[in-house]
């Protein structure tokens, strides 16, 4: 296990590489303002782009009325499997339902990817902590734990955040799990500014024999493509000073880390991705969750997708990322099972998307990258040939620009455009 003194140095390190050095990022006016969450709780140190953040805004405006919201009822439980503890078991997941998640309702809007809130009720009369406890006795009651050890509880949100789930909630919650020994291990989500010792602390005192491991969407360790591309609105910074609490609170950490974000070419998502999960573990993450995008309604994916300015990572680019990162830890590929469920996901070709899929789940099972040798096919061809050829960044950012005509001056060239990005000459109007 990771010192918490080694999670602060190699930050550091990571600093002084300045990879995530963003040069006077608030004055890169074509992009609108640097703003914080209108907000006097934690999200008021979390920063956005304007623009970003107002047309997020207006593709949420279309998300149709969640009527009638019982709010008694849990959104959705299943069961699916993850390797523990040496073999493969079943896990239960439930998905209570809330408000939304609330850097999505607040004046950010959200994470450019994210469609969870199209199934939550968005309402701004709070639900009570006795409607959450209930939601989850409902699916708690129905699942037999006999045979499943794992249980995620998902808030489409944070977990840890009050203003999302109620503490009386959250400790009733914790102390039914507690009180069923077949369940191993719990696995919730939150923002990085939510957690604290003093809410780890109870947490670890309310389940005192179950394994707690907390996921955080770091998603790409570039301070800067994350609020541009993702709109996440914590920096690399944050991430590390609440992985340095849970560390040192000896729990596990998981970190889900984003396959090719908005304005990424196929290159640059795989390139990413290496380089995020490698940072991710220098600060202490136990385990990856490898996400490749998915579309799902009412995001910028989706309106960058039917606009022709996005392109579906290919399978080959899961497989190339496995390949060059499972020898640091545990990377685990996530099956793009979302809630609500997506409508576009990666592929390669009719021909081989079945097999490629198969030996993706199969290394899964076992974390054996063997499984993934030997697949072929001609798309693997087209995939390779494409990698050097496509346009980057700053071009699909900008075409962006020009599709959503928010360019102060369209006349504007991509290498203008580019220059500003990375030097922050553009100032703010």
């Amino acid at each position: 296990m990771m010192h918490t003194n080694t999670v602060r140095a190699n930050l550091s390190n990571l600093k002084l590489l300045g990879r995530n050095k963003i040069p006077d990022i608030s004055e890169l006016g074509f992009l609108g303002p640097m703003e914080s969450v209108q907000d006097a709780g934690s999200l008021s140190a979390s920063q956005y782009y304007s623009f970003i953040a107002q047309f997020m805004q207006h593709i949420h405006s279309g998300i149709p009325p969640y009527d009638p919201p019982d709010v008694r009822r849990p959104a959705h439980f299943e069961i699916r499997e993850e390797y523990f503890q040496g073999k493969y078991v079943k896990r239960a997941v439930i998905f209570l339902l809330s408000n939304g998640c609330e850097w999505a309702l607040k004046s950010a809007y959200g994470c450019s990817m994210c469609g969870h809130i199209a199934k939550q009720t968005r309402s701004k009369e709070p639900i009570s902590a006795d409607d959450f406890i209930v939601q989850f006795k409902t699916a708690f009651s129905t699942i037999d734990f006999r045979d499943i050890p794992i249980l995620n509880i998902f808030n489409n949100g944070s977990f840890l955040n009050e203003n999302e789930l109620p503490s009386e909630a959250r400790r009733t919650i914790l102390r039914l799990i507690s009180w069923k020994k077949d369940i191993k291990r719990l696995l919730i989500e939150s923002r990085p500014e939510f957690i604290t010792e003093s809410i780890i602390r109870e947490i670890k005192s309310l389940l005192p024999n179950t394994e707690l491991e907390i996921a955080i969407g770091l998603e790409t360790s570039d301070d800067f493509r994350r609020i541009i591309s993702i709109n996440k609105g914590f920096s690399l910074s944050q991430f590390a000073q609440a992985a340095d609490i849970i560390k040192k609170n000896k729990i596990r950490l998981r970190s889900y880390i984003l396959l090719k974000p908005p304005f990424y070419s196929e290159k640059e998502g795989i390139d990413d991705a290496v380089e995020s999960i490698n940072t991710a573990f220098s600060l202490g993450v136990d385990v990856i969750s490898l996400e490749a995008m998915t579309v799902q309604k009412y995001t910028l994916i989706e309106y960058l997708f039917n606009k022709n300015l996005y392109k579906m990572p290919w399978l080959w680019s899961i497989n190339e990322v496995i390949k060059k990162t499972s020898h640091l830890g545990r990377v685990y590929v996530g099956l793009f099972k979302f809630y609500p469920s997506p409508d576009s996901v990666p592929n390669n070709c009719s021909l081989c998307n079945d097999v490629t899929m198969n030996a993706i789940v199969e290394y899964n099972r076992t974390l054996r990258t063997e499984v993934l040798d030997g697949l072929h096919c001609q798309c693997k061809d087209d995939w390779e040939n494409n990698l050097n050829s496509e346009i980057d960044f700053y071009q699909n950012l900008y075409d962006f620009m020009l599709t959503a005509n928010i360019s102060h001056d369209v006349g504007r060239s991509r290498y203008q455009v580019e220059r500003e990005l990375r030097h922050g000459l553009v100032k703010t109007a």
